[in-house]
């Protein structure tokens, strides 16, 4: 045996471990396939491989879950009964004609192969336990409020998406009180249990094993024994993704977790004859690497909520770059900045630190979020009301009625200490946010003339174009660095992978054998545009893909007899 070459990881990872002869290593356990990280991906691949026959071993670095247990449970989805249910018709065609404008870092044949298969796959996961219903909510949010499991979870009703795609509503909320990912991974993780999965916890992989010829034919994990596992757990909820400022706190539980496991742990070696998946998740509890990619997010990241679990450090992506896998789109994050409810907030005017107005306001939140994470001066920009809309604003966040208070509550805090400032003129305003008069002047005259011919120079919805001619004005501050915005983030790239079989690429395209990746770990549907619902319906495409073809490929490994 050998160990490869060092390269740079900046999670805790190892280079492979070069086997000359399989057959006379101690293999600690073997299967047909494992399953690095048993998330919302994890499980999907699981429950396929052993759909297929296939023996199936799931390791994680926890307890499984991943982010998919803390999101919000939503499966994007079309064509399917529970729009039916609720009056709106949907074809495969129409979503794959919606989701060609929003841009997908995959050929339009696998695009189009998701779109075909996503009603398949969400009948799937309702054979596996989990419960969807049609009941819909038709207004723009970022959530459905408690009682409503469909909505319009993207850009689907922004009037240039419609001229192409007739709008209806995708995004299906698993039925549940509150954020429901939970309800969504424990119907999977009870499936794939039922159907015969080896969960081994507390199991962190720290390299890949590798036969000469690179073929990944197993594992080396870093095993907590059962005495510390409840420790580990109690690290491990250290990081709660929807709380907010906490990113110091989060950080030093990071850390404790690290130093635990260094200090309590056992060598294993776990065999795949099929092959190995990486479903570990993104990298967005890894500071360090949220800073190579996109050092803006790493530095306010005190005032943002990062989504996901302590698992998310990247360990899966450095795996398979340990093998000799490429990686791309590692720039790219869903960084959420939602701003309806309340509603009066879409009709008022975004601009940047200069006064210029710079996107279209009842945009997915995702979007806005990214737009103001690409401007200039680590994401500076206000939203201008006027008197009337403020007020209106301020009426909805104070009585917004029955279980939407979780949506504007948000909102009225950073109206109440997120710095707003007031004027009863624009250029007073401008002096009070340090914009320059003449560009804020500028933007509301656009908007007003928007409003007077109905027509957005940025696309939005004639029903959301208002005038701003009121005083006194407002600007609420939208700043990243402003904690009060409760800005979300999670990363989308990964991994490269063969889009027929999962696969992890090298960067010449060669697959490497034995060795695939999905979910987070890897780039995929939603890696250049994301809309709610799109990530846990990758997991599910992505998941399904690579055990379906890891399966296949259980050749047999003669291993020494396992003691």
């Amino acid at each position: 045996m050998a160990n490869l070459a060092s390269t740079e990881f900046l999670s805790d990872v190892e280079p492979p471990l070069v086997v000359f002869d399989p057959s006379k290593v101690h293999w600690d356990d073997t299967a047909d396939v494992v399953i690095v990280g048993f998330g919302g991906a994890g499980a999907a691949a699981a429950i396929q491989a052993r759909e297929l026959g296939a023996d199936v071993i799931a390791l994680d670095r926890f307890n499984g879950g991943g982010a998919t247990a803390y999101s919000g449970g939503v499966t994007y989805a079309g064509a399917t009964r529970y729009q039916k249910e609720a009056g709106y018709e949907d074809s495969a065609d129409n979503m794959y004609r919606y989701l060609s404008q929003e841009g997908a870092p995959v050929s339009p044949e696998t695009l189009r192969r998701f779109c075909e298969g996503s009603n398949g796959d969400l009948e799937w996961l309702e054979a596996q336990g989990v419960p969807f219903n049609g009941k819909a909510y038709p207004e723009k949010t970022t959530y459905p409020p408690e009682g409503f499991f469909l909505y319009f979870s993207g850009n689907e009703k922004v009037p240039s998406y419609k001229k192409n795609a007739a709008p209806a509503p995708r995004g299906h909320r698993a039925v549940g009180p509150g954020f429901t990912g939970a309800v969504h991974f424990h119907a999977l993780r009870n499936a794939a249990l039922s159907k015969g999965t080896r969960l081994i916890p507390h199991s962190p992989v720290r390299r890949l094993v590798t036969a000469q010829d690179g073929t990944v034919i197993g594992v080396e994990i870093s095993q907590v024994p059962e005495s510390a596992r409840p420790q580990h757990d109690a690290l491990y909820s250290g990081v709660t993704p929807m709380k907010p400022f906490a990113g110091a706190k989060q950080e030093e539980a990071i850390k404790r977790c690290a130093i635990f496991e260094r200090e309590h742990s056992e060598r294993k070696l776990v065999s795949a004859r099929g092959g190995v998946i990486l479903s570990a998740g993104g990298f967005v509890f890894n500071l360090e690497m949220v800073r190579k990619h996109r050092p803006v997010y790493a530095k306010v990241f005190r005032s943002i909520m990062r989504l996901g679990s302590m698992g998310c450090d990247g360990s899966g992506i450095d795996l398979g770059r340990s093998a000799g896998g490429a990686t791309a789109l590692m720039d790219n994050f869903y960084i959420g900045r939602s701003i309806a409810p309340p509603v009066g907030f879409v009709r008022g005017v975004m601009v940047d630190q200069d006064g210029n107005r710079f996107l279209n306001e009842d945009a997915y939140n995702g979007f806005l979020g990214k737009a103001i994470g690409d401007l200039p001066g680590d994401g500076k920009a206000w939203l201008i009301l006027d008197r009337k809309a403020f007020f209106a604003s301020l009426k909805q966040c104070l009585f917004p009625g029955k279980g939407m208070y979780l949506y504007t509550l948000p909102s009225l805090l950073n109206i109440l200490f997120g710095g707003t400032r007031f004027a009863f003129r624009l250029n007073g305003l401008a002096k009070r946010c340090k914009l320059q008069p003449l560009s804020l002047q500028r933007s509301i005259q656009a908007n007003n003339q928007a409003a007077a011919s109905g027509v957005d120079p940025f696309g939005k919805s004639p029903d959301n174009i208002r005038a701003l001619t009121q005083g006194p004005y407002f600007a609420i501050n939208m700043d990243l660095s402003n904690k009060f915005t409760i800005s979300m983030l999670f990363s989308l790239g990964g991994l490269t992978v063969n889009e027929q079989t999962g696969n992890v690429t090298r960067p010449d395209g060669t697959a490497i054998r034995g060795l695939y990746a999905a979910g987070r770990s890897a780039v995929g549907l939603c890696s250049t545009a994301y809309m709610s619902g799109m990530s846990i319906a990758d997991t599910v495409f992505s998941g399904r893909r690579a055990a379906q073809d890891a399966a296949r490929q259980k050749s047999p490994v003669k291993d020494k007899a396992i003691a």
